[in-house]
């Protein structure tokens, strides 16, 4: 292990802050512990000034793992009952890794001793394997602990009561959900929030994808606990919507201490860096009397964290990779211990019942899932396409929306709906639930077969160009390119948004092969710019990307000598992939870097 891990090491050359996904809550708990509760984009308690205070001691019941406290069935259903309740058409095909915050710090403790304390404490991490996708589920002895009147642990918990206001009422926690990309994984990871502070300077980053999504949080109000249609009948949870949607510019971690014992900044930005929260609050005492809590900004120090621990996070990487392949090829469920003395992780196959609800598991694309289960989304509808069955959502298909509708007035006692062969139906699908840049990767430089595709999408009534214009195109395509950013009077490269550019890349084939264009003149001139550009960037766009776009536009197009003289040379050279295969999205580009700006 020690030898694979220094391989590891050197292949790293530089790290960059992570792109953060809109957030998404988790379990919160009613004051006595019960599974039956769970709340949705409820806001965390924010933090308050008031004078010094003496804060009495922690004691009574504290948590150490909530949700498998509350619902040791399926610690993990309480994050994804929320995510598709806030985000129905998530695709969790693409996301590599699921995971506690708690699970990545102890595999970077593993990998660097430094990085935690005490050092080299034994862990068991339980593995699931489904589809591509693998859940780290933490593991302990005991979920909670009872601080006893005369035992003294310290006092973080009564800190908290004491400076910050909690604003909903009975909440006994906070848990937040973000995805990132790290060294070519997707991962979401779910961590627990201590509060929040108004009046930070900015206004929040929204990615485009995600604006629907806050807004929908943001209109969020109290309503009575209810029962989802799409919760099935034998889940304990009882999901209700509360709170408003609090960016995570505004989070914040809480540590405490006695005053003679300075809490390092060093000692906090491991658990700071996996969940990109900003905000820190030290909070001293001296004899349980605390001043006002003061609120750090600590993003650059998380930045300049990653950067110089740049090894041991491409380590935790390929250990991670790693763990996936040894218990994927033994099953795919297993047990991950380490002693605390050793250098190396033991993996144990598992017996034993699953993570998660039956339905859940289709989110993955599971085939092994009981089929009544496959219509758990009410968006989606189960057709069969020819020979193959789909599970559809058919809001993003006008002319299968049609034909539902047609057959259920027809047939109303019919439940099986039917349609002839559609050609290229799955990679069509596949192009609209993950990204057109996927099918790229499905058809490679197949000419003949993306004129099929761009048929069949006109044949759905699939609007692919979305109203963009040659020239918006153009804008996405450049999306892509690293950009230089003045930070701290020094320039830093700032990653470009490669999914939409590639995505950009097949709306402009679509244009070339099934567009009009209202000048003939100019418009042929902008879209050859636009597919020099594209054959200009092999770091962006791979080799088939290239060849298929710039032999639809010879095809379409008069082509000028000077214009194909421009092509030739940056076709040169670039005419093998030595990889073997179309990556098309940004986490399976195989770059020397870890994540996303910020």
């Amino acid at each position: 292990m020690q030898t694979y891990l220094a391989q590891r090491q050197r292949i790293l050359k530089r790290c960059h802050p992570l792109r953060m996904w809109s957030i998404c809550l988790l379990t919160i708990g009613s004051s006595r512990p019960s599974p039956r509760l769970l709340f949705l984009a409820a806001p965390i308690v924010g933090l308050r000034r008031k004078p010094p205070m003496k804060v009495a001691k922690d004691s009574g019941l504290i948590y150490i793992a909530q949700n498998a406290f509350r619902h040791p069935a399926s610690p993990f259903e309480p994050l994804f009952r929320s995510l598709y309740i806030e985000h129905p058409s998530y695709n969790m095909r693409q996301v590599d890794l699921i995971t506690d915050r708690h699970n990545v710090r102890k595999l970077l403790s593993f990998i660097n001793p430094k990085l935690s304390k005490p050092s080299r404490e034994p862990f068991n991490i339980h593995v699931e394997i489904t589809g591509k996708t693998a859940i780290f589920c933490r593991t302990e002895t005991k979920t909670y602990a009872f601080i006893g009147r005369h035992v003294f642990r310290g006092h973080g918990h009564e800190f908290e009561k004491a400076f910050t206001t909690s604003q909903l009422a009975g909440s006994t926690g906070h848990h937040r959900v973000i995805s990132y990309n790290l060294g070519g994984l997707k991962l979401i990871v779910r961590y627990e929030t201590d509060a929040y502070v108004d009046g930070v300077a900015g206004q929040p980053h929204v990615d485009s994808a995600n604006e629907n999504l806050l807004d929908m949080m943001g209109n969020l109000s109290l309503s009575r606990p209810e029962s989802h249609s799409h919760l099935p009948t034998e889940s304990k949870l009882v999901i209700r919507k509360e709170g408003k949607q609090v960016p995570i510019e505004s989070t914040l971690e809480i540590k405490t201490r006695v005053a003679h014992r300075y809490i390092g900044i060093q000692e906090v930005l491991p658990q700071l860096w996996v969940s990109q929260t900003p905000n820190l609050v030290r909070a001293y005492h001296q004899g349980g009397i605390f001043a006002p809590p003061e609120v750090e900004d600590v993003t650059r120090e998380i930045a300049e964290w990653e950067e110089n621990h740049a090894n041991d996070i491409w380590c935790l990487v390929g250990l991670v990779k790693q763990i996936m392949k040894v218990v994927r090829e033994n099953g795919g469920n297993a047990v991950i211990k380490y002693d605390g003395r050793s250098d190396g992780l033991t993996v144990w196959t598992r017996e034993g019942s699953k993570m998660l609800p039956d339905d859940i598991y289709l989110k993955f694309g599971d085939e092994t899932a009981p089929a009544q289960a496959i219509e758990s989304d009410p968006r989606k509808i189960t057709l069969k396409i020819g020979d193959t069955f789909h599970n559809v959502d058919i809001s993003m298909i006008p002319y299968l929306s049609s034909f539902v509708s047609f057959q259920r007035r027809a047939q109303p006692q019919n439940i099986n709906l039917i349609h002839g062969d559609i050609p290229l139906f799955e990679i069509a699908l596949k192009g609209l639930e993950s990204g057109y840049r996927q099918c790229f990767r499905s058809l490679r430089a197949d000419i003949p077969r993306y004129k099929t595709l761009c048929e069949t999408y006109d044949f759905l009534q699939v609007d692919v160009l979305a109203g963009q214009s040659i020239d918006n195109i153009f804008a996405d395509l450049r999306a892509g390119k690293t950009d230089d950013e003045l930070d701290y009077k020094r320039y830093r490269a700032v990653k470009g948004d490669k999914s939409r550019a590639r995505d950009a890349a097949f709306r402009l084939l679509f244009l070339i092969i099934r567009g009009e264009f209202s000048d003939e003149k100019r418009d042929p001139d902008k879209v050859y710019n636009a597919v020099l550009f594209v054959v200009s960037y092999p770091g962006t766009f791979k080799q088939s990307t290239r060849i298929v776009l710039r032999s639809a536009f010879e095809e379409r197009f008069v082509v000028s000598k000077k214009q194909r003289s421009q092509l030739d040379r940056w076709q040169m050279g670039v005419t093998t992939d030595s990889s073997g295969e179309e990556n098309t999205t940004e986490d399976e580009y195989p770059e020397p870097y870890l994540s996303d700006d910020s």
